[in-house]
Protein backbone atom coordinates (compact mmCIF):
# COMPACT_ATOMS: atom_id res chain seq x y z
CA UNK A 1 0.00 0.00 0.00
CA UNK A 2 2.83 2.41 0.83
CA UNK A 3 4.42 1.77 -2.58
CA UNK A 4 1.07 2.62 -4.21
CA UNK A 5 0.85 5.93 -2.31
CA UNK A 6 4.48 6.84 -3.09
CA UNK A 7 3.94 6.08 -6.79
CA UNK A 8 0.86 8.30 -6.75
CA UNK A 9 2.87 11.15 -5.31
CA UNK A 10 5.75 10.78 -7.78
CA UNK A 11 3.66 10.32 -10.94
CA UNK A 12 2.28 13.82 -11.39
CA UNK A 13 0.73 13.20 -14.82
CA UNK A 14 -2.78 12.39 -13.54
CA UNK A 15 -2.75 15.56 -11.43
CA UNK A 16 -1.43 17.67 -14.31
CA UNK A 17 -3.97 16.20 -16.70
CA UNK A 18 -6.80 17.05 -14.29
CA UNK A 19 -5.47 20.58 -13.89
CA UNK A 20 -5.18 21.07 -17.64
CA UNK A 21 -8.68 19.78 -18.30
CA UNK A 22 -10.07 22.10 -15.58
CA UNK A 23 -8.33 25.12 -17.15
CA UNK A 24 -9.75 24.22 -20.57
CA UNK A 25 -13.20 23.85 -19.03
CA UNK A 26 -12.94 27.23 -17.29
CA UNK A 27 -11.71 28.84 -20.52
CA UNK A 28 -14.64 27.48 -22.51
CA UNK A 29 -17.16 28.44 -19.86
CA UNK A 30 -15.74 32.00 -19.79
CA UNK A 31 -17.07 32.62 -23.30
CA UNK A 32 -20.60 32.69 -21.83
CA UNK A 33 -20.00 33.42 -18.15
CA UNK A 34 -18.32 36.79 -17.59
CA UNK A 35 -17.70 36.00 -13.90
CA UNK A 36 -15.08 33.41 -14.95
CA UNK A 37 -13.00 35.91 -16.94
CA UNK A 38 -9.92 37.54 -15.38
CA UNK A 39 -11.16 40.91 -16.69
CA UNK A 40 -14.12 42.29 -18.60
CA UNK A 41 -14.14 42.16 -22.38
CA UNK A 42 -14.06 45.39 -24.35
CA UNK A 43 -17.24 46.04 -26.33
CA UNK A 44 -17.26 45.57 -30.08
CA UNK A 45 -17.98 48.48 -32.43
CA UNK A 46 -21.01 46.80 -34.01
CA UNK A 47 -23.86 45.58 -31.84
CA UNK A 48 -26.17 42.62 -32.10
CA UNK A 49 -26.09 38.92 -31.25
CA UNK A 50 -23.85 38.00 -34.18
CA UNK A 51 -21.25 40.56 -33.09
CA UNK A 52 -20.63 39.23 -29.59
CA UNK A 53 -16.86 39.22 -29.03
CA UNK A 54 -15.11 35.94 -29.91
CA UNK A 55 -18.38 34.09 -30.60
CA UNK A 56 -19.08 34.55 -34.32
CA UNK A 57 -17.89 31.14 -35.55
CA UNK A 58 -17.05 29.48 -32.19
CA UNK A 59 -13.76 28.33 -33.78
CA UNK A 60 -11.66 29.74 -30.93
CA UNK A 61 -13.97 28.19 -28.32
CA UNK A 62 -13.79 24.79 -30.00
CA UNK A 63 -9.99 24.96 -30.32
CA UNK A 64 -9.20 25.23 -26.58
CA UNK A 65 -7.42 22.07 -25.38
CA UNK A 66 -4.56 20.54 -23.45
CA UNK A 67 -1.77 21.15 -25.96
CA UNK A 68 1.03 19.20 -24.31
CA UNK A 69 2.02 17.50 -21.10
CA UNK A 70 5.33 16.34 -19.63
CA UNK A 71 6.14 14.72 -16.31
CA UNK A 72 6.29 18.19 -14.72
CA UNK A 73 4.16 20.55 -16.83
CA UNK A 74 0.83 20.84 -18.62
CA UNK A 75 0.20 23.40 -21.36
CA UNK A 76 -3.25 24.58 -22.37
CA UNK A 77 -3.91 26.63 -25.48
CA UNK A 78 -5.31 26.78 -28.98
CA UNK A 79 -4.11 26.14 -32.50
CA UNK A 80 -5.82 29.32 -33.76
CA UNK A 81 -3.27 31.94 -34.85
CA UNK A 82 -5.36 34.72 -33.31
CA UNK A 83 -5.84 33.05 -29.90
CA UNK A 84 -2.96 34.83 -28.16
CA UNK A 85 -3.88 38.33 -29.33
CA UNK A 86 -7.41 37.88 -28.00
CA UNK A 87 -6.15 36.55 -24.65
CA UNK A 88 -3.42 39.20 -24.23
CA UNK A 89 -4.39 42.05 -26.59
CA UNK A 90 -1.97 43.77 -28.95
CA UNK A 91 -1.56 45.38 -32.34
CA UNK A 92 -1.71 43.55 -35.65
CA UNK A 93 0.89 44.24 -38.32
CA UNK A 94 0.31 46.72 -41.11
CA UNK A 95 -0.67 44.88 -44.29
CA UNK A 96 -2.17 45.26 -47.73
CA UNK A 97 -5.72 44.13 -48.38
CA UNK A 98 -6.39 42.88 -51.91
CA UNK A 99 -9.60 41.47 -53.38
CA UNK A 100 -9.84 37.67 -53.36
CA UNK A 101 -12.77 37.02 -55.68
CA UNK A 102 -13.29 40.28 -57.60
CA UNK A 103 -11.05 42.72 -59.45
CA UNK A 104 -11.53 45.58 -56.97
CA UNK A 105 -12.57 46.41 -53.42
CA UNK A 106 -15.62 48.54 -52.64
CA UNK A 107 -17.48 49.42 -49.45
CA UNK A 108 -20.29 51.74 -48.45
CA UNK A 109 -19.06 55.30 -48.26
CA UNK A 110 -15.95 54.55 -50.35
CA UNK A 111 -15.09 57.08 -53.09
CA UNK A 112 -14.66 54.38 -55.74
CA UNK A 113 -13.55 50.76 -56.12
CA UNK A 114 -9.84 50.30 -55.46
CA UNK A 115 -7.32 47.54 -56.31
CA UNK A 116 -5.84 47.45 -52.80
CA UNK A 117 -5.91 49.13 -49.39
CA UNK A 118 -2.95 49.79 -47.11
CA UNK A 119 -4.23 48.73 -43.69
CA UNK A 120 -2.24 50.32 -40.83
CA UNK A 121 -2.91 47.46 -38.40
CA UNK A 122 -5.49 47.17 -35.66
CA UNK A 123 -5.36 47.59 -31.91
CA UNK A 124 -7.00 44.49 -30.47
CA UNK A 125 -8.08 44.84 -26.84
CA UNK A 126 -7.44 41.92 -24.51
CA UNK A 127 -10.48 39.66 -24.15
CA UNK A 128 -9.05 36.96 -21.87
CA UNK A 129 -10.89 33.66 -21.70
CA UNK A 130 -8.29 31.48 -19.93
CA UNK A 131 -8.27 32.25 -16.17
CA UNK A 132 -4.84 33.89 -16.05
CA UNK A 133 -3.99 37.46 -15.08
CA UNK A 134 -1.70 39.52 -17.36
CA UNK A 135 1.33 38.55 -15.21
CA UNK A 136 0.66 34.86 -16.00
CA UNK A 137 -0.63 33.90 -12.56
CA UNK A 138 -3.95 32.06 -12.33
CA UNK A 139 -6.94 33.97 -11.03
CA UNK A 140 -7.95 33.40 -7.43
CA UNK A 141 -10.93 31.29 -8.49
CA UNK A 142 -8.76 29.17 -10.84
CA UNK A 143 -6.21 28.65 -8.06
CA UNK A 144 -8.94 27.35 -5.75
CA UNK A 145 -10.18 24.95 -8.46
CA UNK A 146 -6.66 23.68 -9.19
CA UNK A 147 -5.92 23.10 -5.50
CA UNK A 148 -9.16 21.13 -5.16
CA UNK A 149 -8.10 18.93 -8.10
CA UNK A 150 -4.70 18.30 -6.51
CA UNK A 151 -6.36 17.37 -3.21
CA UNK A 152 -8.86 15.04 -4.89
CA UNK A 153 -6.16 13.27 -6.95
CA UNK A 154 -3.92 12.81 -3.90
CA UNK A 155 -6.85 11.66 -1.78
CA UNK A 156 -7.36 8.78 -4.21
CA UNK A 157 -3.94 7.38 -3.22
CA UNK A 158 -4.52 7.52 0.53
CA UNK A 159 -5.96 4.53 2.40
CA UNK A 160 -9.65 4.65 3.08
Amino acid sequence: MLAHVIHGLTDKRPILEGMGLKLVSLGKRAFNDASLRPSTWAAVKKTGPKNAPLKLSCALYKSLRVVSMTDKTVTVGSDRVYAAIHQLGGKTKAHIIRPKFKRALAWPGGAHPVKMVNHPGSNIPARPYFPFRPDGAPTQMASRKLVSIIRAKLQAFLPK
